[in-house]
């Protein structure tokens, strides 16, 4: 994929290169690379289409409604040159980064070159317009498999450990040789700390590019490293023995757990959350075909992170947001990448760059993120105010092509993004007064730029979501527009994966976490060995006289609990009563932490219906027996004499 700016769009042209440099570069590569099926694009469309109904559902169509909205964007900044204190929310800092993975993960942008929808001379066009209904359907495509399976992971053009085809190969960092800040290397970090990336090439597009399946995920050096955490949590799995594609399953199951038990409950209205999880999804059918990207969620609701992006860090020991020895700024951690600053001119990430997670992450007193509301950081740089081309140089035209409020808002603008009023009367919640609004407005030029327009009664999603929030939360999280629609779409996404835990009753983590039953963030960073407090998954090898149910007893102290080591097991073994002396098993908690897995032989005879009518009660509940052994049954009409299935524990 080309270099680009924060928030552009890729052209259908891009794609077309990307491909073309890919197939030169693994042609010549003495690497096995994780190749995914190719991910057929997905359309974005409307979540809420009876709204384009009647045109006071959106913003006012009028000659000067971008010149407003710019205004208003303008506004949107704290106009400090300080730090980040007396803006802290609750949220530790690394779920704004989280968050931004997961975009990556079910979000990317292609559109027809022809008519562009988001670019910054497309959207800074005094003629620019809102495009009509068919026209988004038409130049709009989601790249992304979008089920939070780790496509962004997973996908084209990981490469393998050429030492271990299992692995994911990890890049290396570059040695500085330096004893004093801001230049040595973070206390107890390997060289293995980089993304896998090619070598210097003239071609700026593909000059030390990273092999990722979204190269996007290094655009800053927190999201890179979280990348690199996710590559080293599959390679600790693979090294206590699991195969490739168990791997894979267990850390997505794990991904997704997190997406919605940890970061939603967080940034999200914990009770809507709960309610969607519980009582399934009202206004998103993620199972409705042709399966869809809501532009509500990705082109307003979602953009709720940018508001909890800081100006300064404190990264490591070397770049702090006291900038002693040096500044933690947001330009750094652009700067320090290959998608958007060329690395600092080094051959991979240098290793005074490693981040220090524990600083942002994890129980005690870590630095926060910023609350939502209606302020976009604006120190550290540029920041968010002062955004780069692929180049490093200021985007044009300037300014408001550098200004990120600027240009989410006028993208809603041309995507017809329904106002918030229009959304919250819908969704049958109170809608904020315009009072409301003017109190949640960061300043005086905002409250001014509302004031003198229409956007008090007609206003911009995106921004309704963040007064929502500051005015009913004080930016502590989303309010209930901004919650449904998050919340909606991303649970929906899990409920239409393959290996989704929301199909499989009773699913509870098996990982290692510092809560039993519950795997967070900090969990799985402490997997991938990069946050102090590592817990190996447990493992057993398997010794002569051995049987599940003495290892049970043994180890997990109830010889009761062998269907649990069984249903971790299965790609190994296909019947419980036959393990060999050698064998790697793949052990639960030691504290259950949800419940014992049913297990069913098939007989003679037997259907998937027919053992759903005498085992559940309900021959229609063979889609649920099917969901939990997916990866064991390709083909829901063929079981076989002896196959011994798992079956829902109620």
């Amino acid at each position: 994929m080309p270099r680009l700016g924060h928030g552009r769009p890729v052209s259908d042209h891009d794609i077309d290169k990307a491909k073309k440099d890919l197939a030169e570069y693994t042609a010549g590569a003495p690497l096995a690379f994780a190749l995914a099926p190719p991910v057929s694009t997905q359309p974005f469309d409307l979540l809420f289409p009876t709204l384009q109904d009647d045109e006071a559902n959106l913003l006012p169509r009028l000659p000067d409604t971008p010149a407003k909205l710019k205004r208003l964007g303008a506004a949107m900044t704290d106009n400090e040159q300080g730090d980040d204190a007396g803006k802290d929310g609750p949220i530790p800092a690394a779920y704004t980064y989280l968050g931004q993975f997961i975009d990556h993960d079910v979000t990317l942008e292609i559109q027809d070159s022809t008519l562009g929808s988001g670019g910054p001379k497309v959207l800074l066009d005094p003629a620019m317009a809102p495009l009509s209904l068919a026209d988004i359907r038409r130049v709009m495509r989601n790249q992304r498999t979008a089920t939070l399976d780790l496509d962004s992971v997973y996908g084209t053009p990981a490469p393998r450990d050429p030492k271990n085809e299992d692995r994911l190969k990890l890049g290396v960092v570059q040695k500085l040789g330096q004893t004093d800040p801001p230049f040595v290397r973070p206390k107890g970090k390997g060289d293995d700390n980089d993304l896998p990336r090619k070598p210097r090439n003239s071609d700026p597009d593909i000059d030390r590019e990273a092999l990722i399946g979204d190269p996007r995920n290094d655009e800053n050096t927190i999201i890179s490293q979280l990348h690199v955490a996710f590559l080293k949590a599959h390679n600790v799995l693979i090294d206590q023995g699991l195969p490739f594609r168990e791997a894979r399953r267990v850390l997505r199951q794990h991904y997704q757990h997190i997406v919605v038990h940890d970061f939603l409950k967080r940034i999200a209205d914990p009770a809507i959350v709960d309610d969607v999880v519980v009582h399934g999804n009202k206004w998103y059918n993620p199972h409705a075909e042709p399966f869809f990207m809501p532009l509500e969620f990705a082109v307003a609701a979602y953009r709720f992170g940018h508001s909890m992006v800081r100006g300064l860090y404190d990264f490591n020991v070397n770049f702090r947001a006291s900038r002693n020895p040096a500044p933690g700024s947001l330009d750094l951690l652009f700067t320090f990448t290959a998608l958007s600053g060329q690395l600092g001119d080094f051959d991979t990430l240098p290793e005074n760059w490693i981040i220090e997670w524990e600083n942002i992450v994890g129980p005690g007193a870590v630095m926060k993120a910023r609350k939502i509301d209606t302020n976009l950081a604006s120190t550290g740089g540029g920041a968010l105010f002062g955004l780069k081309d692929k180049e490093g140089k200021p985007e044009q035209p300037a300014p408001d092509a550098g200004r990120l409020a600027v240009r989410n808002l006028l993208r809603g603008y041309r995507l017809r993004i329904p106002t918030g009023q229009a959304v919250a009367d819908l969704l049958g919640t109170p809608v904020l007064t315009k009072d409301q609004i003017l109190a949640a407005a960061g300043n005086a030029d905002q409250r001014n730029a509302l004031e003198q327009s229409e956007f008090l009664t007609r206003t911009p999603l995106w921004y309704y979501i963040l007064a929502e929030a500051k005015a009913l939360h004080d930016g502590a999280h989303l309010g209930p527009v901004g919650s449904t629609i998050v919340a909606e779409v991303l649970v929906g996404l899990v409920r239409r994966s393959e290996d989704s835990v929301l199909k499989q009753p009773g699913w509870k983590p098996t990982l290692p976490a510092e809560k039993p039953g519950r795997f967070e963030l900090a969990d799985l960073l402490r997997l991938a060995k990069v946050l102090p407090g590592h817990q190996q998954p447990l493992t057993y090898q398997v010794r002569q006289g051995d049987s599940l149910t003495k290892i049970a007893r043994e180890q997990l102290g109830g010889e009761n609990r062998w269907p649990q080591i069984f249903a971790l097991n299965r790609s190994t073994i296909t019947n419980p009563n036959r393990i060999f002396p050698g064998q790697v098993l793949f052990l639960p908690p030691k504290q259950p932490v949800g419940p014992i897995p049913r297990l069913y032989t098939v007989k003679a005879g037997d259907s998937l219906s027919k053992i759903a009518r005498e085992k559940l009660g309900d021959e229609d509940r063979w889609r649920e027996i099917f969901n939990l052994n997916r990866d064991f049954i390709p083909d829901s009409d063929r079981i076989f004499p002896g196959q011994v299935i798992v079956i829902p524990t109620t």
